[in-house]
């Protein structure tokens, strides 16, 4: 049975399916699959007669499905066959042990990928659920069927029909430099199952991603959105090569950026999963590769950078963080003993708190008005959702082979009690040909496609389309972003406020997470407007400050702020002035030439790739737990 809903956009599939019973003493088990705009819904009957259970897969929790001719080796185990009704069809009907391998099957499969949210402990668990069609006498009609609820599932998920590729860039030093093979074993698989295309670029030295996103001249045009496979340092690296281009605008509003940690700190990655309640330990590439794949993206929250030492100037973009003082020697010194991990934070923290020294300058800041970031960070939700909506207005291609949709002469009966149900989860691992021209673990190339064919060929968009893109480049190459500060040598207006003496530290942080250990301003969002600027004075004792670094990582630092030399600042603008000559400055973790620093707050100015989820759900009802089989309701089936 197929019903289009006009109210939600959404296609509802029923049909029933059947699971073989291991027990010759009792019947195969049937199922009624049902699917709609919340999600896959399997009533399950019981053993005990008149019970049933019922399950559901939520859409945001599918990633993808596939349609294929047969059951792939490494999911067999899960296949169980059923007797047909008819003694005509017993011809095309095999056993279980040779289904696999038998040319003569005529049966259509259908893998659907998911990734259920489990809640104690979070987490994301694969699972597969595969559906066997074998109603008709030719397999061309089976995958007919098949194809539907592939075609349905991507109308409900309100699936983009961007077809063009992604493109990642993947730094193999960052973190403990494995980051080919975690591309190859936890990345490559979800994006196959979710049917996306991608364009892999391997970098080869600091600042090759910045330069190539730079002078690549047909981004806006050839991707639907980059994700960087590192850590914070290659996406502040892609972050300011799009905003050195001419059509930064352009690229800002349409191309998101995603993230996936394989880096040393992944304050951003943390971030996104801490907001949106979505696990990251213990398998943090998995869950951000989900949301990279999920089609959401929200604004992110952009600072502007300007840097003076002596004559030089310079201009830069920043997502996660400036720091002046402690926090910034501490990461910076420890890269001598990057070869102990993690520990070397822990260790330095303890030498520079035996060791403690005093930055001398002055710090000046803009203190947030709600109104005024407010109405910044509209405009640019405005826009945003007039995107969105213009999106959605527009009629799905799919819909319209179910607008004037049919039912087959067949006894629809008949037709479900043939088809048959595959269960299967599987967490078996994935092995490629390490040496392949597909393959992550190749060292023949630094640039290829994972699509065989070039994918740019398969992509095929209309003349209006590209027309409206030249038009908007040469309406926005002209306009640059503007500054609403006076230049780093000027006086600063009379609203700003001024403090000057010695500083331990000044750290400013917009997002919640500096590094996945540590939740520095727990009340931050991705798109509030807002930069938290912490300032630690000279006089502070050394067991305050220690008990300052222990609960950076609980987010309980700043539980009694303010105090007489901690504060907790929320600003749009600050500048630092050092008066000594010689100490270190860090913007989202890298070094900068030393001097006066200034920075302004750009509300939502890229949008970043998020997971289907809403922020700060804690929520997941109707969970489908396969060991446990929750959900379960009383009734007739």
């Amino acid at each position: 049975m197929t019903v289009y809903n006009e109210n939600n956009r959404s296609i509802e599939l029923m049909e029933n399916f059947y699971v073989n019973n291991k027990s010759k003493k009792k019947h195969n088990l049937k199922i009624q699959v049902k699917l709609n705009g919340t999600g896959i819904y399997l009533r399950h009957e019981t053993t005990e007669g008149g019970h049933f259970t019922e399950q559901l897969i939520r859409l945001e929790d599918i990633v993808g499905s596939n349609c294929d001719n047969r059951i792939r080796k490494r999911l067999r185990g899960g296949l169980g066959s059923c007797k047909r009704d008819r003694d005509d069809d017993e011809a095309h009907h095999h056993s279980e042990n040779n289904t696999d391998n038998d040319p003569k099957d005529l049966s259509a499969y259908l893998y659907i990928f998911a990734y259920i949210r489990k809640e104690k402990p979070l987490k994301r668990e694969r699972v597969v659920r595969i559906l066997r069609f074998r109603s008709f006498v030719s397999f061309e009609e089976n995958l007919k069927c098949a194809e539907r609820w592939h075609n349905a599932i991507k109308v409900n998920k309100q699936a983009s029909d961007d077809r063009r590729p992604l493109l990642i860039l993947l730094n193999p030093k960052s973190g403990s430099g494995k980051g080919r093979h975690l591309f190859q074993n936890e990345v490559a698989p979800i994006l196959k199952e979710a049917e996306i295309q991608y364009e892999f670029i391997v970098t080869t030295h600091a600042n090759y991603a910045r330069d190539y996103i730079r002078q690549r001249k047909d981004i806006a045009e050839s991707y639907s959105g980059i994700v960087v496979a590192s850590g914070d340092g290659l996406f502040f690296e892609v972050l300011n090569g799009i905003m050195e281009r001419l059509d930064w605008r352009l690229l800002t509003h349409h191309l998101p950026l995603g993230i996936i940690p394989c880096g040393s700190g992944n304050g951003l990655a943390k971030t996104i999963a801490h907001l949106y309640n979505e696990p990251f330990e213990p398998k943090p590439i998995l869950n951000a590769a989900l949301a990279c794949v999920s089609g959401k993206n929200t604004p992110l929250d952009i600072v502007r950078i300007e840097l003076a030492n002596g004559d030089k100037y310079l201009e830069m973009y920043s997502f996660l963080s400036v720091g002046w003082g402690l926090i910034a020697d501490i990461d910076i010194e420890s890269e001598k003993l990057r070869s102990i991990g993690a520990q070397r934070f822990t260790l330095w923290s303890i030498h520079r708190l035996l060791h403690l020294r005093a930055c001398k300058g002055k710090v000046s800041y803009l203190p947030w008005r709600q109104n005024e970031s407010t109405a910044k960070t509209k405009t640019e939700d405005i826009s945003t959702d007039q995107a969105v909506n213009e999106e959605v207005k527009a009629p799905h291609p799919i819909l319209k082979h179910y607008h004037d949709f049919q039912e087959e002469e067949n006894d629809p009966e008949t037709i479900l009690e043939n088809n048959e149900f595959v269960d299967i989860i599987s967490h078996s691992s994935r092995k490629y040909n390490g040496d392949s021209w597909q393959s992550a673990e190749s060292r023949r190339t630094a640039y290829y496609s994972l699509a065989g064919q070039s994918t740019r060929s398969q992509r095929s968009i209309t003349a209006s389309v590209l027309s409206k893109i030249e038009a908007a480049n040469t309406e926005l190459e002209a306009k640059t972003l503007q500054s609403h500060l006076p230049p780093l040598k000027s006086p600063l207006p009379v609203d700003w406020n001024t403090e000057e003496g010695e500083f331990i530290m000044v750290h400013a942080a917009y997002t919640t997470h500096l590094a996945a250990d540590c939740l520095f301003a727990p009340e931050s969002k991705l798109n509030d407007g807002i930069i938290y600027l912490v300032i630690i004075r000279a006089g502070i004792s050394r067991v305050q400050l220690l008990n300052f670094l222990l609960n950076m990582s609980s987010g309980t630092h700043l539980d009694e702020a303010p105090t007489s030399h901690v504060q907790v600042l929320r600003v749009t603008a600050f500048r630092i002035e050092p008066h000594n000559s010689d100490g270190i400055i860090t913007v989202d973790g890298e070094r900068m030439e030393y001097g006066s620093i200034q920075a302004e707050m750009f509300p939502g100015l890229i949008k970043v790739m998020v997971p289907n989820t809403s922020v700060n759900n804690a929520e997941c009802i109707d969970e489908y737990d396969q060991n446990k089989g929750t959900g379960e309701v009383n009734g007739n089936p």
